[in-house]
């Protein structure tokens, strides 16, 4: 337990020093080997670097996540965990797309942990209790009770990178869960 959680310290600070670096060189692209390069004479002309498309996929990435946020918060308070499930899903896997190689890894598990939460929740209209009477409940226990991988260092990255905080993974305390499926499924006897 505690290599998992630092782990992830680890992994959210790497993430965190990433964007501050790319951040810092699209903010200040001069660099002293950029000075050097750019005061010798030549006639060759340049390629355009790839800060203009990390640029644009940077604010891509903070309009949808601006339209994840929008639609969560547009739905209403009884509407449970399943159509922020779907936004979710939506969401991440755009951002995959448009994700730099160095966060796709994250990303991927993100992307990956909605769709077995979805599979998993879906056929039991997202009811916790439907699913552990009749449908896969450690695999739900799974999703619900630990930290979806990747989805902190990814919403860390979403928040840092847009000022944005999306949606997190639906959650119950393992505490919580155990005791729902000991009640559904072991009731107290009336005596």
């Amino acid at each position: 337990m505690w290599w998992t959680e630092t782990r992830g310290l680890i992994a959210v600070a790497l993430v965190v020093a990433a964007i501050a670096f790319a951040w810092t060189r699209i903010e200040n692209p001069g660099t002293a080997v950029d000075v050097a390069a750019t005061t010798t004479t030549t006639t060759t002309t340049l390629p355009p670097t790839t800060t203009t498309s990390a640029e644009q996929a940077a604010l891509e990435i903070c309009e949808r996540a601006q339209t994840f946020v929008d639609a969560t918060a547009d739905l209403a308070d009884d509407a449970g965990p399943g159509p922020v499930a779907h936004f979710a899903l939506d969401f991440w896997s755009d951002v995959l797309a448009l994700a730099a190689p160095q966060i796709r890894t994250e990303v991927v598990a993100v992307v990956n942990y909605y769709e077995s939460y979805i599979e998993t929740a879906e056929p039991f209209e997202f009811s916790t209790t439907k699913v552990i009477l009749g449908g896969d409940k450690e695999r739900l226990q799974q999703l619900i009770t630990r930290p979806a991988p990747g989805l902190v260092a990814s919403r860390a990255l979403i928040g840092f990178g847009c000022g944005l905080e999306v949606a997190d993974q639906p959650r119950m305390s393992a505490k919580a869960f155990d005791e729902l499926e000991d009640r559904l499924l072991d009731p107290p006897d009336d005596e």
